[in-house]
C-alpha cells in the first residue's frame, strides 16, 4: 500500500475508532438534559414559554424553538453559554431578566450553563402540557 491510499484511511479508521465514544457522548448528554436539565425547564421556564404561551416570541418546548431564538437573538448557542440570552438572562444582571421573580438558585442557573457548554443536547420529548400546573 503507498503512502498516499495509507493516509487516505486515516479518517475512516478515526472514525470507525471515535464513534462508540461519540454515540457514549451523545447518551450521556441525552441523559443529562433528561435529568438534570428537562426538569428546570418545566418548572421554572414552561409556565411562561411554552407552545401557546410563547413570551417574547420563545417556546422552550423544542431545542429548535430555542436555537432560533427571539427578537434578541438565539436563546441557545450549544456550547457558547456567554452567547446565549437565556444563561445571560439568567443571571439576572443586565435588562432582560428570567425568569421573572426570584431568580434561579445558583445550581440550577449552573446545571442550565453546564448544558449549553455541553451542546445543548435534548433528551426524550419534554412532557407534553397539562391541564393545571407542572
Amino acid at each position: 500500500m503507498s503512502g498516499t491510499n495509507a493516509f487516505r484511511l486515516v479518517p475512516f479508521l478515526l472514525t470507525a475508532l471515535l464513534a462508540p465514544v461519540l454515540a457514549a457522548s451523545d447518551k450521556a448528554d441525552q441523559k443529562f438534559f433528561d435529568s438534570k436539565v428537562a426538569p428546570i425547564l418545566t418548572k421554572r421556564c414552561l409556565p411562561c414559554h411554552d407552545t401557546g404561551l410563547d413570551n417574547g416570541g420563545i417556546s422552550f418546548r423544542d431545542r429548535s424553538s430555542l436555537l432560533k431564538g427571539g427578537k434578541r437573538g438565539p436563546s441557545i448557542v450549544p456550547g457558547k453559554p456567554e452567547a446565549s440570552v437565556m444563561i445571560q438572562a439568567l443571571k439576572h444582571e443586565g435588562e432582560l431578566q428570567m425568569p421573572p421573580g426570584p431568580a434561579l438558585s445558583a445550581k440550577e442557573s449552573g446545571v442550565l450553563t453546564e448544558w449549553v457548554r455541553r451542546g445543548a443536547a435534548w433528551g426524550e420529548k419534554l412532557p407534553m402540557r397539562r391541564n393545571g400546573p407542572y
